[in-house]
């Protein structure tokens, strides 16, 4: 299982977690199951996951790879609108385009965290 943690969380424990991760990858630890996307706060968190994008990533997940054109058809919204969406989740890495420009989400869970006193 390929697990994505989505965090909100202040650039001190951002570091700390990374350099964690590396002493694991110096120790020759390679089997790491779950990968994380941090947020430096809660308001860009929710400007980057509106609802319509965790709606998008739920029926991309359900579907399998898909076009943009009918991803959109099968969520009824505008082509553009799912293309802008596409884009922005394909730079946060929810999502991947492959070869054949068919767009799926590599992850089997995701799950967001928040630390009150990081928001």
């Amino acid at each position: 299982m390929r697990e994505l943690k989505i965090h909100v969380e202040d650039t001190g424990e951002f570091f700390r977690r990374a350099a964690d991760l590396a002493r694991r990858l110096d120790a020759g630890e390679r089997e790491l199951s779950e990968a994380h996307l941090s947020f430096d706060g809660l308001d860009l968190l929710l400007r980057t996951m509106t609802h319509n994008r965790w709606a998008l990533l739920r029926s991309l997940r359900q579907r399998g790879a898909s076009s943009i054109r009918a991803l959109a058809a099968a969520l009824g919204r505008d082509y553009k609108a799912v293309h802008s969406d596409v884009t922005a989740l394909i730079e946060a890495g929810l999502i991947e385009r492959d070869q054949a420009g068919l767009i799926s989400v590599p992850w089997s869970r995701i799950s967001a965290e928040l630390d009150l006193a990081a928001a």
